[in-house]
């Protein structure tokens, strides 16, 4: 048996070389070592305090936080794995270089896998770009933006945010890029009272959204509640009141105005028993004035408490106001119907051969259509005359309200011994 097994040694180990040989080739064949790519793979930063520590922040530039690998293994191995089998870091303590390079290391999570199973990893770039700034912190003011439409028949009445301002921390250089800060109310079909997230959006000054990845806003997380209050609209009839008088020689003929009506919102016990809308006198002031003229009126300023406009476009009213040149007629007052005021003792008035006086009274031609000489009271005043002689004064005349005298009325008389018997 012995020498059946030495006999021929040396062919027999060469046998069992070959065939080991052969085996390590049929493997290599059916399970060869190869090259696989696993992409998207996010560094993670570890030790940030490292910076945030001294009042600093930083920024991954150029999204070199995304890193993509060339996997060497067998196929077999490969065949397990996908992207999310392999963690990526970037230690900010310990693998910082020239203050703006982090370096990454790459590791298998797979728990089914051998280190050894994995024969390389390459990646795609060794390192993380980041900036580093100054750290910096800002208040600013909450806008809601409202967008949408409405339920029929109802109006957003007040879109408040939980917070008027908010305190935004981040990057020096972002921060002072902000310019306004909105969330987005979408109000579609809004009917009731409510509170809604809603998401918050940052705007530099020309009126693009900023990346607000680095940003964080300090009480908040996830948006801002706005606290939505519905008002019901109507529709009330609008009246404008005028005061002051035109210039001397025109009268006021009427007052137009649009719109004539407006579309109102507020509570239902608001808006319930209200019917028109009054814009009072001291909004149309036509004091002075000589041709026609327009006023546009912000009616905003005349709406009852807790009650607004439903659409902001009608806050302007157009009143018109449109005058009349006064013209002139001519009364014939007969003297006999002057009044003698203060007849001096012993003297009397004669007025000759003169039997009227001339008036010339301005108005409307409406109104001048309707004045009679009735209507008008003439008086002469004496009460400075002593003494007989020829005189000419103005007369003093009372006309009807909406009236007025075109030039001063005078007259000329003498004044005379009374006789003894009363007559002149």
């Amino acid at each position: 048996m012995r020498k059946m097994l030495t006999n021929n040694l040396g062919l027999k180990l060469l046998s069992i070389i070959a065939a080991v040989m052969l085996w390590l080739i049929i493997v290599s064949v059916d399970d060869p070592v190869i090259y696989q790519e696993f992409s998207g793979i996010r560094v993670t930063m570890l030790n940030e305090d490292a910076v945030t520590d001294k009042d600093k922040v930083y920024r991954i530039e150029d999204n070199s936080d995304i890193i993509s690998i060339r996997v060497q293994a067998r196929r077999s191995v490969l065949e397990k794995l996908s992207s999310e089998d392999f963690t990526a870091t970037a230690d900010m303590e310990k693998n910082i270089k020239l203050d703006n390079l982090v370096g990454i290391e790459v590791s298998c999570n797979n728990r089914n896998i051998r280190t050894s199973d994995i024969r390389d990893i390459t990646k795609s770039r060794e390192n993380v770009v980041i900036r580093i700034e100054d750290a910096s912190s800002e208040q600013f003011n909450v806008v809601v933006n409202q967008i949408g439409q409405e339920g029929d028949g109802y109006l957003v009445g007040k879109a408040l945010p939980e917070q008027s301002l908010i305190e935004i921390s981040g990057p020096a250089s972002v921060i002072a890029e902000i310019r306004r800060v909105v969330v987005d109310l979408n109000k579609t079909g809004f009917t009731a009272d409510q509170i809604k997230n809603c998401e918050i959006k940052i705007y530099d000054n020309a009126d693009n959204l900023i990346d607000t990845t680095y940003l964080e806003y300090n009480g908040k997380n996830t948006g801002m509640n706005v606290h939505v209050t519905m008002y019901r609209k109507k529709t009330v009839r609008l009246h404008v009141d005028y005061t002051g008088t035109p210039e001397e020689g025109y009268s006021f003929k009427e007052l137009t105005f649009k719109p004539d009506t407006l579309e109102i919102a507020g509570a239902e016990e608001d808006i319930a028993k209200l019917r028109e809308i009054t814009i009072p006198g001291e909004a149309v002031n036509i004091d002075g004035i000589m041709e026609d003229t327009q006023v546009n009126v912000d009616v905003t300023k005349y709406l009852p408490e807790n009650i607004r406009l439903a659409n902001d476009k009608d806050a302007s009213v157009a009143v018109q106001v449109t005058l009349e040149k006064k013209q002139g007629k001519t009364l014939q007052i007969p003297v006999s119907e002057i009044e003698l005021l203060n007849e001096p003792r012993g003297l009397t008035v004669s007025f000759g051969d003169l039997e009227a006086v001339e008036i010339i009274v301005r108005g409307t031609s409406a109104q001048l259509a309707e004045l009679k000489e009735k209507d008008i009271k003439v008086s002469l005043n004496l009460e400075q005359y002593t003494k007989t002689g020829n005189y000419k004064k103005g007369l003093d005349v009372e006309l009807p309200k909406d009236y007025s005298l075109m030039e001063n009325a005078e007259i000329e008389f003498k004044l005379v011994k009374r006789s003894a018997s009363g007559n002149k």
